[in-house]
């Protein structure tokens, strides 16, 4: 007697299931790279607004040094320590998108170097300048100032 072997010719659905693997891990993949994209884009553009704000509080600092040298603008009474003056109101830089605002105080003053005589002193002051860019970043910048003249004004 002979025996006849019929080989099936159904799929087993390997291949589909191996393909809708390959399909689900590769749309994975690309959503976290759409996802890490976005994430450096925000972090870009939030250095870039800190670096404009940083910009803003420098060119305030600027903008009170030029004013004071120019005699625009008055610094605080050199009476008592901690004397603060606003030099600025909100100034806003439209190409920046932001604003800046200034501060200065009197800190103390002291015997000018090279002077033992005492007739001469240091003035010494702090110029703050803080600054509000694009997205609420913000930055503060303080530079000293000595200003020599002549002692007990």
């Amino acid at each position: 007697m002979s025996s006849i072997n019929y080989k099936s010719h159904r799929e087993h659905g390997a291949a589909l299931i191996t393909s809708l693997i390959l399909l689900l891990v590769l749309t994975v993949l690309g959503v976290s790279t759409m996802s890490t994209a976005t994430m450096e884009m925000r972090m870009a553009a939030n250095d870039q607004f800190l670096e404009n704000a940083f910009q803003l509080a420098e060119t305030g600092l600027d903008t009170n040094l030029a004013q004071l040298n120019a005699g625009l603008i008055a610094a605080p009474a050199a009476t008592v320590a901690g004397t603060c003056l606003a030099t600025t109101a909100q100034v806003l830089i439209a190409d920046l998108g932001g604003t800046f605002e200034n501060t200065m105080c009197y800190i103390g003053e002291g015997i000018a170097f090279n002077n033992s005589a005492g007739l001469v002193n240091n003035y010494y002051f702090q110029n703050d300048s803080q600054a509000i860019a694009q997205s609420k970043a913000s930055s503060i910048q303080s530079r000293g100032m000595s200003v020599i003249g002549p002692a007990g004004l």
